[in-house]
């Protein structure tokens, strides 16, 4: 427990710093700064149930997707803002690192397995971000049909009277 909440607050502090980096706005610096550590706790929740890093990498990277977009609609701001921020603690830098470190020492075996885990991480990013962004663009595209058979239509007309005398 205490090492997953150490996890969280270092996810927290990276994606603060990144998003200092990248020259967030201080006024959205806070919600960038959360979605890290949204998308680090859900991380965490799912790989504790006994999923892979694809699956854990795919449901975080979809919650901070979909946070993103809201926090970009609720801030009036661009949705990268939020979203580039809170994918930082879900790259596989750790897993990249251990497996370059291998490939120089000829371990090949080690290259195997953790070439196999940072590609399976990575993917897990790129289709929850995918699936998350596609529902997005399903609704609002829902939405502007609804909006449009609306208008056609016309406003709705006062209802007649038909026995005032």
């Amino acid at each position: 427990m205490n090492q997953a909440i150490l996890q969280i607050v270092c996810g927290v502090l990276g994606t603060f710093a990144f998003a200092l980096f990248f020259h967030v706005a201080p006024r959205h610096l806070v919600l960038a700064t959360v979605g890290g550590g949204l998308s680090w706790l859900l991380y965490l929740l799912v790989f504790a149930q006994g999923n892979g890093v694809f699956l854990s990498a795919m449901a975080a990277s979809f919650g901070i997707c979909l946070w993103s977009e809201i926090m970009a609609r609720v801030r009036k701001a661009p949705t990268n803002i939020f979203l580039i921020p809170g994918i930082i603690p879900l790259l596989p830098g750790g897993s990249l690192y251990y497996t370059m470190n291998a490939l120089i020492n000829g371990d090949m075996a080690t290259v195997i397995q953790r070439g196999k885990e940072t590609g399976l991480m990575a993917l897990g990013i790129v289709v929850g971000i995918l699936i998350a962004s596609e529902i997005v663009r399903l609704f609002f595209w829902a939405e502007v049909r609804r909006r449009r058979l609306l208008r056609r239509q016309g406003p709705p007309s006062a209802p007649t009277g038909g026995g005032g005398n």
